[in-house]
């Protein structure tokens, strides 16, 4: 199998956490965790319209998102247990870094488009099981529907995205799945470098938009 750059993207659909997070109107519970973890959607969602906003508002703005994700448990699942474990370490710690940098440099910029469009959004109920939370988001494109799962959990009493579904298919899953068909033949070290290679090419992407 060859790790194409269609696969290499598909990588990234962790970005659509980002895409369709900030976006959407909010209703839920007002007690307990559904509270709690509504408080936190709003705040995010307030940040998110600052993303790319100049000087100090846009640092903030964008800690505040980066925070709110659980990068570690995002890359374990990504991964899958067997080769988390196989590459625990500085490998992980490498893949950690360079996944969270292509999932949000992808991310970005695309934002305000969001923003922009007339794109719909309904938050719907969240259920709470323990420290585990899953909400449901339905969202309305040129009049057609579909349905998004955003999953949370609870980590030193702060609820953190750790992953999305589309339409019940979860992108963790989706993402391990490329990645071990692509380590049955490659190495860990050629899916770093292919990381590190998107990761430039989206700085590069950047660079040469703010010259524009």
């Amino acid at each position: 199998m060859i790790f194409s750059m269609k696969s290499i993207k598909n990588l990234f659909l962790l970005s659509l956490i980002f895409n369709f997070l900030f976006v959407f109107s909010v209703k839920a519970e007002s007690s307990g965790a559904s509270k709690e973890i509504v408080t936190k959607l709003e705040n995010l969602f307030t940040s998110s319209k600052k993303v790319n906003t100049p000087g100090e508002e846009q640092q903030k703005a964008r800690s505040e998102i980066e925070n709110a994700m659980d990068w570690d448990k995002i890359a374990q699942m990504c991964l899958g247990a067997k080769y988390a474990k196989k590459n625990a370490g500085k490998n992980f710690e490498d893949f950690r870094i360079l996944l969270k940098d292509v999932v949000l440099k992808t991310a970005y910029p695309r934002l305000d488009k969001f923003w922009n469009s007339n794109t719909r959004y309904v938050f719907q109920d969240i259920e709470v099981k323990g420290n585990i939370a899953k909400i449901p988001t339905k969202f309305i494109v040129k009049g057609e529907s579909s349905m998004l799962e955003y999953y949370l959990s609870k980590k030193d009493n702060n609820w953190l995205i750790y992953d999305i579904s589309y339409e019940e298919e979860r992108y963790s899953t989706h993402i391990s799945e490329q990645i071990d068909a692509f380590l049955k033949e490659g190495s860990f070290a050629t899916l770093l470098d292919k990381l590190r290679k998107r990761r430039d090419e989206l700085i590069e992407e950047t660079t040469k938009s703010k010259k524009t």
